[in-house]
């Protein structure tokens, strides 16, 4: 339900902008709700004969993982956290977060390692809400890892699955490469190496595309990242351009294109 302001257009939400400290009181709020719940029970302390995920206890756990002894009690140490320790902390939660009601019907071996409680998608809803408003914007994935929000058209082509026939192979990698050039704080190198994992997909499909494109569609796929210093390092590369911009449409571009070759391809990696 929209309500007075919504609703007659006088405020529009996807334009605010808040500040980290901001963010971080939100955080604190949606934890909370989500522990009280019960939802960290099983993580923190372990549930029925179930041992705790988080082990041998939270507050080791947390240090070997984020490298800072003071993080647990999270609602006593928030206000400390910074944004490295903040989003890694948020995708930890998101990856250990179990509704109790659901954990009576698994046995202790369905929950390892990809059974997912519906509690995962309620956490991503509630924290994507703040997260879009922070800085130019922040979405945490399905997968489970914090990103730069994309924008309209590689916000859908890094949320879509794969066909339902692709390998586990390149799925990873897939997913690799999508993680390493959206995540908060990639550099440009990062986001080369994500372009590069794209095309070295493609690579094994190179005759192939042949029957799909043209020749001369063909030769540009692969020149592109063999010319302009994506894959290869020698005097001849093209490195005189505006890199920011143009690794993103490049990265949108091989993405579309691994989406297509899998799509019209039945053979696939094993």
């Amino acid at each position: 339900m929209k309500f007075y302001g919504m609703r007659n257009g006088k405020i529009n939400v996807d334009d605010l902008n808040i500040s980290f400290t901001k963010f971080r009181n939100f955080f604190l709020d949606i934890y909370s709700f989500f522990e009280e719940r019960g939802d960290f029970k099983l993580a923190f302390y372990g549930y029925k004969s179930r041992p705790r995920l988080m082990k041998p206890s939270p507050e080791t756990f947390l240090f070997t993982h984020i490298g800072n002894v003071d993080v647990f009690p999270i609602e006593e140490n928030y206000y400390k956290f910074n944004k490295v320790t903040i989003f890694t902390l948020i995708e930890i939660l998101h990856k250990y977060i179990w509704k109790i009601d659901e954990l009576d019907d698994f046995d202790m071996i369905d929950i390892y390692p990809d059974t997912k409680s519906t509690a995962q998608k309620e956490f991503r809803e509630e924290i994507n809400k703040y997260l879009i408003h922070l800085d130019d914007g922040y979405i945490l994935t399905e997968k489970g890892y914090i990103i730069d929000r994309p924008d309209d058209g590689l916000g859908h082509l890094i949320t879509i699955d794969l066909p339902p026939q692709t390998s586990d192979t390149v799925t990873e990698q897939v997913e690799t490469a999508i993680k390493m050039f959206f995540k908060f704080d990639s550099n440009l190198e990062e986001k080369r190496k994500a372009i590069n994992i794209l095309a070295d997909i493609l690579e094994p499909y190179r005759e192939k595309l042949k029957s799909y494109t043209t020749e001369k569609h063909d030769k540009m796929i692969f020149s592109i990242v063999n010319n302009y210093g994506i894959r290869h390092n020698n005097l001849n590369q093209k490195e005189d351009y505006e890199k920011p911009v143009w690794y993103q449409w490049m990265f949108h571009y091989y993405l579309s294109t691994v989406h297509a070759v899998l799509s019209l391809t039945k053979d696939h990696f094993k």
